[in-house]
């Protein structure tokens, strides 16, 4: 599993990411292979399964992060983006431009074992900059709908 994560930063530190000041809430974006779904046959239980990996283990891999501690220390204010990407090449070409970005995006490519198939990306919370969502305009992400 790809796991980019920065350098981590001491829990007594306070987030002071622009989104902050501006009054945004933190979030994090989801990233599903709609391929999945639609040629490949897989149902929503199985790609549900596939979000909650990505998303635990993006979450547990930026733990020391102020961003990942203040989402979690407010449970109530939690917000979520799921967002469809078209196949696979698509994701991995997104994993590579968070990884890529200046300084590199945290984020956490499922890769669904035993079949090793690049299935999910979960970034860790964040206040959606100019970089993420340039990222994810960029490799063609867009909201998921039914």
């Amino acid at each position: 599993m790809a796991t980019n994560v920065p350098t981590s930063t001491s829990r007594n530190e306070v987030s002071k990411g622009p989104g902050k000041a501006a009054g945004q809430l933190l979030a994090m974006q989801i990233v599903v292979r709609r391929d999945l779904l639609e040629a490949e046959g897989w149902g929503f239980g199985p790609l549900m399964v596939q979000v909650a990996h990505a998303t635990a283990a993006v979450l547990h891999a930026t733990r020391e992060r102020p961003e990942t501690i203040e989402y979690l220390n407010n449970l109530t204010e939690m917000r979520k983006s799921v967002l469809q990407i078209p196949n696979e090449e698509s994701l991995n070409k997104l994993a590579k431009l968070l990884s890529s970005s200046t300084p590199p995006i945290p984020h956490h490519l499922w890769i669904e074992q035993p079949e090793n198939i690049p299935t999910c990306l979960a970034l860790a919370p964040n206040y959606r900059e100019s970089p993420i969502k340039k990222a994810l305009d960029k490799s063609g992400c867009r909201l998921w709908k039914g």
